[in-house]
């Protein structure tokens, strides 16, 4: 039995006729004169909207389709509304608005670094409407950024990328983001690892004397470079025979100045006690290095009345490095690895150890334990031997006890 289609009745030339109903379409698809097509539409604001030119009528119908789609599911705009969302307005409001995952305003460096790539490897974008930056056009900058500036820069401004697009989605001002994660690695093909006792050891014997101490508090209290550089003399202690250090603050240069603020994050603000045999060595360093006066810097630049760079502390450890003849890639930031990884592997747990590190989460921790292949006799032993009463034999499941 076959469905008949609805009818309408109607009058023509004074005689009713009957036809079938016809359905309601969104829009239609009109032919040019150039042979070419065009989708034609009436947009939920009640204005007319003529789609670009297609050369195949396959195509118009298409882009017919996916407009009533948007329109039904409430996410369509207006082509010019989308159009007049320049990258660069954008980005600019994204920077002075964003939130850190704990909604807090982002933190002056950080905003000045986010703001250095938008004026630097970003405004490749600028002239782009967020709408037509697609993942061809990323990748293309892309590769020009790892020629340019190297893989680890070009890295850091996808990440920065990719952030400002995911908002962008969210406001539903863009259909899906455009840069793929694999873009926001910053691999460089240099791998950096901790430095061994030996490695450690050895830069220090070949250190300038006054930064001695310095690299001992880095490798064997975990300072970061801007946690060193903001020490004070009030924040050092010396009773029975230890070293206690108060780390509250960092310093950092930011947008041509210096400035301090606490640390990474409210965990950061964290007391530690240095190795007993590190006391002579810090006691030292106050006598010979350090004023007298509580505000006083651990550890002074060269020149000016300023802090010590990261960058400083990275030419102190590559010059000392260089005197030991050690060739192994390692940044300063290493240093702390190495303090992390060995209280690591001497059994120190991970609550200990996040506290020590000053880290807000235990995930942060995890990095320092290093992936040991099996189990040596010193993991073995720690297995409890269960006592007889414990040892339970469970017989083998023959054939014949599975029938049973």
């Amino acid at each position: 039995m076959t469905r008949k289609s609805p009818t309408v009745t109607y009058m023509a030339d004074g005689q009713t006729r009957t036809r079938s109903k016809r359905r309601h379409v969104f829009g239609t698809v009109e032919q040019l004169p150039s042979g070419n097509y065009r989708a034609v539409y009436t947009g939920i604001d009640g204005h007319r909207y003529k789609s670009k030119v297609f050369d195949v009528r396959d195509d118009a119908e298409r882009y017919r389709a996916k407009t009533e789609a948007e329109v039904r599911a409430g996410t369509w705009q207006p082509p010019a509304t989308i159009d007049a969302t320049m990258f660069k307005d954008y980005a600019a409001t994204w920077v002075q608005q964003h939130r850190t995952g704990r909604g807090k305003p982002l933190a002056p460096r950080t905003k000045a670094e986010d703001t250095r790539m938008l004026g630097h490897g970003l405004s490749y974008f600028d002239g782009y409407a967020l709408a037509t930056i697609t993942p061809a056009l990323v990748r293309k900058w892309h590769a020009k950024r790892c020629k340019e500036a190297g893989a680890t820069s070009a890295g850091n401004e996808a990440r920065v990328l990719k952030s400002i697009l995911s908002q962008a989605l969210k406001d539903g001002t863009i259909k899906r983001n455009p840069v793929a994660g694999e873009l926001t690695h910053s691999i460089t093909g240099v791998e950096h690892h901790a430095p061994t006792a030996t490695q450690v050891a050895e830069i220090i014997d070949n250190v300038e004397p006054k930064w001695c101490a310095a690299l001992y508090i880095a490798a064997y209290g975990g300072l970061r470079a801007g946690e060193l550089s903001a020490l004070q003399r009030r924040d050092v202690s010396i009773s029975s025979g230890r070293v206690t250090i108060n780390v509250s603050k960092q310093a950092q240069y930011v947008n041509g100045k210096w400035v301090t603020k606490a640390p990474k994050s409210a965990e950061g603000v964290r007391t530690l006690t240095l190795p007993e045999w590190l006391t002579p060595i810090v006691s030292r360093h106050l006598d010979t290095y350090v004023d007298r006066f509580p505000l006083s810097k651990l550890f002074s630049p060269a020149r000016g009345d300023g802090y010590v760079s990261t960058a400083t502390w990275g030419r102190i450890l590559h010059k000392a490095m260089k005197s030991a003849g050690i060739t192994t890639p390692m940044h300063w930031h290493d240093l702390r690895h190495f303090f992390g990884s060995t209280l690591a592997a001497r059994g120190v747990g991970i609550k200990q150890l996040q506290g020590a590190l000053g880290h807000a989460t235990a995930r942060a921790s995890l990095i320092y334990l290093e992936p040991v292949n099996g189990m040596s006799a010193d993991v073995a032993d720690l297995m409890p031997k269960p006592s007889d009463s414990e040892t339970k034999t469970v017989p083998f499941p023959t054939q014949e006890r599975k029938q049973a």
